[in-house]
């Protein structure tokens, strides 16, 4: 059985770090210089744990992980429709599915190589893909991303949906 420490406590632990900080501050304060500063932290912040969820699930198991079958799985959007099981609600009722993980990989592409703007993406479509997606917490101003704490769950579920879609359970 694989330890699941790196992966279940860690995830959780960084996000409630970010979350913590997001609704008290660094310093337990929003108010003063970081009051100001405070919607571009949440942006950021959300951003790079983005960017390495999405550099864990790589180097686990290849790009674009929910695009290969897993051994026990022909298909993500599939397996994301019924797991886990009741009582907590299945990955595809969340808004995890294929589709979602494209766009996180959107995403991921304009706030790391582009100041977050979706047209400069390889991928012309980046900006069709995020708004189709509808995701959590990121939200469009032209083609330029923003993204709100409440994209950081959402990352962090659908990491663990990827990784349980392949084998970690």
């Amino acid at each position: 059985m694989p330890d699941r420490t790196k992966l279940l406590v860690h995830l959780r632990r960084l996000s409630t770090m970010f979350e913590n900080a997001f609704a008290n501050g660094l310093d337990g304060s929003l108010v003063g210089k970081f009051e100001v500063e405070h919607p571009i932290f949440i942006h950021h912040a959300c951003s790079f744990y983005l960017a390495g969820c999405l550099a864990y699930l790589e180097g686990e198991d290849g790009s674009y992980s929910w695009n290969i079958p897993s051994a026990s799985n022909p298909d993500f959007d599939s397996f994301v429709a019924s797991y886990p099981a009741p009582p907590k609600p299945p990955f595809g009722a969340r808004g995890i599915n294929k589709a979602a993980m494209d766009a996180l990989a959107c995403i991921r592409n304009a706030v790391t190589h582009h100041d977050g703007d979706l047209s400069k993406n390889i991928n012309k479509q980046s900006v069709a893909i995020v708004t189709a997606a509808h995701l959590p917490g990121a939200t469009l101003l032209g083609s330029v991303v923003n993204l709100e704490a409440s994209f950081l769950e959402f990352v962090r579920v659908a990491t663990l949906a990827v990784r349980n879609y392949h084998g970690e359970f």
